[in-house]
């Protein structure tokens, strides 16, 4: 009789202790989704930015001089970067965290930028800058919003990992459907 208490004891644990693993994997998992939405809530507002920009008269003018012709391809540049981050980022996805997603996210927000920036440093002519200056005020704040999602999602995503890199949890953790993801 006492050997079968204590097996029963040794199952209770084992489940109380798997539950417990699951838990908190599911808090992580849905805490980097939450941040995630975060950040496509900014790559939204710049992508509106630049949707706005490319229906205002000004883009128009610009696209219309024939002098302008370098700035108008590394606007197409950004226009077309912008295309590839909505792409990725706002079409259904079934595993958001996967390492492989994850990069496609990362680099097509490195090109986006990689493109605005090259748009952006474009010297002046005698028209003046590329971009207005206001429209490069509010993109810099953007994406200083952006860099900070990222940073906070990172550490999100390392401390989700790392638990499931945990000795007994590694075991059990792909069974259950965690796998580790990559930074942003």
């Amino acid at each position: 009789m006492d050997t079968s208490i204590w097996l029963w004891l040794a199952v209770a644990l084992t489940v109380f202790w798997l539950v417990g693993l699951y838990n908190r994997l599911m808090r992580l998992r849905s805490r980097a989704l939450e941040v995630l939405t975060a950040l496509e809530r900014q790559l939204r507002s710049s992508l509106t930015l630049l949707e706005t920009f490319a229906q205002s008269a000004q883009m128009t003018a610009l696209t219309a001089t024939n002098s302008q012709k370098d700035i108008a391809a590394e606007w197409m540049a950004v226009v077309r970067a912008a295309q590839v981050v909505e792409a990725i980022w706002y079409t259904p996805r079934k595993n958001t965290l996967s390492p492989r997603a994850q990069q496609k996210r990362s680099k097509s927000l490195s090109e986006l930028q990689s493109a605005w920036d090259s748009w952006a440093n474009t010297p002046p002519d005698l028209a003046g800058a590329p971009v207005p200056e206001d429209m490069q005020t509010e993109w810099s704040a953007l994406q200083t919003k952006v860099k900070a999602i990222q940073v906070a999602l990172n550490v999100i995503i390392e401390s989700y990992n790392e638990a499931i890199e945990e000795y007994p949890a590694k075991w059990v953790a792909g069974w259950m459907g965690f796998e580790p993801s990559s930074k942003i």
